[in-house]
């Protein structure tokens, strides 16, 4: 005896097919009609060779920290020592409590370690909520401008758990100037996917289909069509212009459970678009193999099924319950069509993530009656059939599309695992659609009942706190990091700058990797020529030769010293490559003559300076600043600090360069000519700018024939009264 009749059944399918028809077909027209656009923008990326071009801004970072003490130190060094963009010329300022002793005091030694790392004591206990940590970071970044006399060009903003991409400064600092908020990728780490792991890791991997698709699809076909773009709440960077589009006010939203999202919607109600930075760079990894990396911020997602729905319970209430509503899309003002659309896009997620509360049901009894004997719920070339038949059309190209997305990100294999198995309705999309049900029904209870029974009670408001402020606490996740090692493979080398730079190609990179002999037997072969060749012509060799030679055997296998004997580079090339992954400055050699360092002559030893091939550029308050080359000797910095007994901080330079400042130096008629007048060295003098500011400035002097007052003002270090 059957539960249902033949008419319920089929009116239950009907209902239901033509509520996914409803919901997906204009997904569905969507993504035919800008694939077209896509297409046509496919090539349309940066030349990565022209983000040099420009001299770099200063550039702000924000990251709110509660309870981060755990991984704030990793996730800040991590992003010193691989991001490719002058240190002096960026600056973290890291928002913590006065109740939150123990990453108050992770924060503190950061910036006691790092010059360019700024801890804010919030003004009230937290947690707070994230928009108001970010809200008073902002106030207290205007104060150190005031104080410095410098002016940050944009904010971008982070999460304490972000690996934040070694070029996204650089693309930031070249896109200012045509763009005024910019969002980067944001992909989810995994685990490389295997059936062991499975099941351990598919709440993740989830997240990893689900912003993959997003991310490299939905938000590009956004960005292509002048639809509204979202912010992802961290990787994105808002200009002057942005920023002073709220006045003195709070430019995060502090009534908001999804502060990010609402602050792109205001920017884009004032005619600010957020611009979506989709853009590759290529590299060489560990194994040889070349690759294409998205500039995207990457870190650990939730794994758990009950802290993916508090995550996401979060942001469906924030952002299809709080922001907006429906409503709202009909009556603002100066929105185009395709802005509209875009947020009920937005909008019908809150519908949309509920039918699978009856489809899946569904979709079990549909499979059960190809197999047994059941009335069936979709009768052949009936109306819900053929509608059946629409949906099913529309469901495999959303599977098509997921597909390239996760392959484009996450590479063949995760494209298995996320749409192939099993076949017909993959796991993880189940999984990932149970969540996003759950997690839509407990922001409907949160939207009507507020706090939930049985939930502790928040603490009574401090007398000081105002209640706005207080209303949304931070509901954060708890968050993990990864390990050096792991870390390790995002730091870009040698050959990566070479690449990025259109130095040399990639085949030229792989060439080298594969001809380049063993480091220890090479320099043992290299040695033993080079004792025959000076015992034949010595008799002997002393101690100070054999370092000597086993140094400069090491050097001749350094990946650059290869490219430099087969002619392919030049030595500005190699050490204009070599100062972004040293973070060090290089000295053009244009600009060796705007050094004022005769006076230092008296200082050192030009027997020494000579052997060392280093010359003092600026005086410090401890020391100096010296310009060595790739001959250099590998411990010619600690020989001087021992020798002289001073902080020695260092540049690059040619060794042309290097020969030609020492012959001058100690020569009467030397060709340097002091400039200890000039507008830069006044700056320095007086501490408004460091040494690697003065040198970035005078080389973009000297490169764009511009003075000195234009390029000190493009950086932001110029105080408005000059």
């Amino acid at each position: 005896m059957e539960l249902l009749s033949a008419d319920t059944l089929y009116t239950v399918g009907l209902i239901l097919v033509a509520l996914y028809l409803l919901m997906g077909v204009d997904d569905f027209i969507w993504d035919i009609l800008t694939l077209a656009r896509r297409t046509q923008r496919h090539n349309q990326h940066l030349e990565l060779h022209k983000l040099d071009s420009i001299p770099p801004k200063l550039l702000a970072m924000a990251i709110a920290a509660w309870r981060e003490d755990n991984v704030l130190g990793d996730v800040i060094g991590n992003i010193v020592q691989s991001t490719h963009y002058p240190k002096s010329m960026y600056h973290i300022f890291l928002g913590v409590y006065p109740n939150d002793e123990a990453t108050a005091a992770v924060a503190l030694e950061l910036s006691t370690r790092h010059q360019n790392v700024h801890v804010i004591i919030n003004c009230l206990p937290g947690p707070t909520s994230k928009a108001q940590n970010l809200n008073y970071v902002i106030t207290q970044i205007r104060l150190f401008e005031q104080q410095r006399d410098w002016r940050f060009a944009s904010l971008t903003i982070h999460d304490s758990e972000d690996v934040v991409h070694p070029y996204e400064l650089k693309v930031t600092n070249y896109l200012l100037d045509t763009n005024s908020a910019m969002q980067f990728p944001v992909f989810p780490l995994i685990q490389m996917p295997r059936f062991r792991n499975f099941f351990a890791n598919i709440t993740t991997c989830s997240y990893a289909d689900e912003f993959a698709e997003n991310h490299f699809t939905t938000m590009v076909n956004r960005r292509n069509a002048g639809a509204f773009v979202p912010s992802a709440g961290t990787g994105f960077a808002l200009s002057r212009e942005a920023l002073d589009a709220f006045g003195d006010g709070d430019v995060l939203p502090r009534d908001s459970l999804t502060e990010d999202y609402r602050l792109s919607l205001t920017l884009f109600e004032k005619g600010i678009k957020m611009y979506y930075v989709l853009e590759r760079v290529p590299r060489i990894m560990g194994n040889g193999k070349f690759v294409w990396e998205f500039i995207a911020t990457r870190s650990i997602f939730p794994n758990t099924f009950k802290t993916a729905v508090k995550q996401k319970t979060r942001w469906i209430l924030g952002i299809t319950m709080q922001s907006f509503k429906i409503r709202d899309i009909f009556k603002a003002s100066g929105l185009s069509f395709i802005g509209r659309y875009s947020l009920y896009k937005d909008l019908k997620a809150k519908v949309g993530n509920m039918v699978v509360f009856v489809g899946y049901p569904v979709l079990v009894y549909f499979f059960a009656s190809l197999l047994l004997e059941l009335t069936p719920i979709y009768p052949l070339f009936t109306l819900s059939w053929w509608l059946s038949l629409i949906v099913t059309v529309m469901m495999i190209e959303r599977q098509i599309f997921r597909g390239v997305a996760m392959y484009k990100v996450y590479g063949a294999r995760s494209v298995f695992f996320a749409c192939l198995f099993p076949p017909v309705i993959p796991m993880r999309v189940v999984w990932g659609n149970i969540i996003n049900m759950v997690a839509t029904i407990k922001a409907y209870k949160q939207k009507i009942f507020g706090q939930q029974a049985g939930q502790k009670k928040a603490p009574p408001k401090a007398a000081h706190t105002s209640p706005k402020a207080k209303k949304f606490a931070w509901d954060k996740t708890d968050h993990a990091f990864l390990g050096k090692e792991v870390l390790w493979r995002f730091h870009r080398k040698l050959g990566d700058a070479l690449i990025a730079k259109g130095y040399i190609s990639a085949w030229q990179l792989q060439e080298a990797l594969r001809n380049m002999p063993d480091t220890p037997q090479s320099v043992y072969e290299y040695a033993l020529r080079q004792i025959g060749a000076i015992c034949k012509k010595q008799g002997g060799v002393l101690h100070s030769q054999l370092d000597e030679i086993f140094e400069q055997g090491l050097k001749k296998q350094t990946l650059g010293s290869y490219f430099l004997d087969a002619g392919i580079i030049t030595e500005g090339q190699l050490l204009s490559a070599l100062s972004h992954v040293k973070h060090v400055q290089y000295v053009e050699e244009v600009c060796i003559g705007e050094y004022d360092i005769r006076q230092f002559a008296p200082y050192f030893d030009k027997a020494l300076l000579h052997r060392l091939l280093a010359v003092p550029l600026m005086k410090t308050e401890q020391g100096f600043v010296f310009a060595f080359c790739d001959s250099s000797p590998h411990n010619a910095q600690t020989v001087l600090r021992e020798k002289y007994g001073l902080k020695v901080s260092s540049a690059l330079a040619s060794q042309s360069s290097i020969e030609a400042a020492l012959a001058a130096i100690y020569s009467l008629h030397g060709s340097l000519r002091g400039i200890s007048h000039s507008l830069i060295s006044h700056l320095y003098s007086d501490g408004v700018i460091c040494y690697e500011q003065a040198i970035i400035a005078r080389n973009y002097k000297a490169a764009g024939r511009l003075t000195e007052a234009r390029v000190l003002k493009y950086m932001g270090l110029l105080p408005e009264a000059k």
